[in-house]
């Protein structure tokens, strides 16, 4: 068979099977929550993490692979030390070119397979808290982007009406998007895929993951005209009794999560998780304007456009490792895995 049928035969089972860029990168839901914990309690946590993607295999066409790993970020509110990358490899350091998201790139030869690409690091979190600060005028419009998936609908425009009403304050807006949002959805854990945060399909069925919480949260507030910051990562168990185990998370999209931070005026960057704030009894009040530190940012934004660019469509969001061949994403579990393990060092109660 002609190589271009070969391509085109592959392409065309991938999006058949759901199996492309958007079905594999999307977050999910948290390992661990408990209702009555209160996020409060833990200050500070510092944790260990190995990332590892495992090459097993290739298609047979291949020419040209590659693979980008997310790369996390000193800032506000992590601290990341000690990184070290093992790969036998050349590879590159890179970022992203809206938010600047580090990530690292690998390309290899057909041959080179089975081979592991490795980056290890400390992170140092502490509880978030509002960020004080301005947001410049040109950068406002990259933070009131929506997507093909995160988009406003007749109904959630009316959903939008219905609870913000009249008020213009974005601060006082969130609380309400907030409050809303909790009130008329459902965390499930249950439902197919990962949490596309399909903004349709959740307002269709009232339920959904964080993906799905925060994807709606996003295209109520911007709707409004109020600048939202999509934060991926990984998420951590909650300390019991002031410790905290190692553990391994899913190596695939369920194993994520993700948060989002708003911008107002007075106030500045305002962060909010919108599915634990639903999920625990005292989350409604914590989770509008802090976050717990059992948790860890790898990327920035949706809709991402890997640099050097993928040849696939732009991932929905970008917490796992994503490999393609000659543009065509590779198939998870069957060509490649992802690995991410964690040892906790420190944990720091109130």
């Amino acid at each position: 068979m002609h190589f271009a049928a070969l391509e085109h035969s592959r392409r065309d089972f991938i999006r058949a099977a759901g199996l492309g860029s958007a079905a594999l990168l999307t977050s999910g839901l948290r390992p661990l929550s408990a209702a009555a914990y209160d996020p409060a309690d833990c200050r500070l946590m510092e944790f260990d993490v190995s990332y590892r993607t495992e090459i097993a295999s290739l298609p047979r066409d291949a020419k040209d692979v590659q693979i980008w790993m997310p790369l996390p970020s000193s800032d506000h509110a992590q601290q990341i030390t000690g990184l070290d990358i093992v790969s036998p490899l050349p590879y590159d350091v890179t970022r992203e070119a809206r938010f600047g998201a580090k990530m690292l790139h690998v390309r290899a030869e057909p041959h080179s397979a089975p081979f592991a690409v490795e980056a290890r690091y400390r992170v140092t979190r502490g509880q978030v808290g509002i960020q004080p600060g301005s947001l410049p005028e040109n950068e406002r419009s990259k933070y009131l982007q929506l997507t093909n998936t995160v988009r406003t609908t007749p109904e959630i425009d009316m959903f939008t009406e219905e609870i913000v009403g009249g008020e213009t304050d974005p601060y006082e807006i969130g609380r309400l998007v907030f409050d809303g949002i909790r009130e008329i959805l459902f965390y499930d854990s249950s439902i197919p895929g990962c949490g596309t945060g399909d903004t349709a399909w959740i307002m269709r069925h009232k339920r959904g993951k964080c993906d799905d919480y925060h994807a709606l949260f996003m295209a109520m507030m911007v709707s409004r005209g109020v600048p939202v910051r999509w934060e991926q990562g990984f998420p951590l168990p909650y300390p019991e009794g002031g410790a905290a185990e190692g553990g391994q998370l899913e190596g695939d999209c369920t194993g994520a999560h993700c948060w989002t931070s708003f911008y107002a005026p007075d106030h500045g960057w305002v962060p909010v998780d919108v599915s634990e704030g639903d999920k625990l009894e005292s989350g409604g009040e914590f989770y509008f304007g802090r976050l717990s530190p059992n948790r860890f940012q790898v990327s920035v934004g949706r809709s991402v456009v890997l640099n050097p660019a993928q040849g696939g469509d732009p991932l929905s969001s970008f917490a796992f490792a994503y490999a393609e061949s000659d543009g065509i994403p590779l198939i998870y579990a069957l060509n490649y895995e992802n690995i991410i393990k964690y040892t906790v060092g420190r944990v720091e109660m109130a």
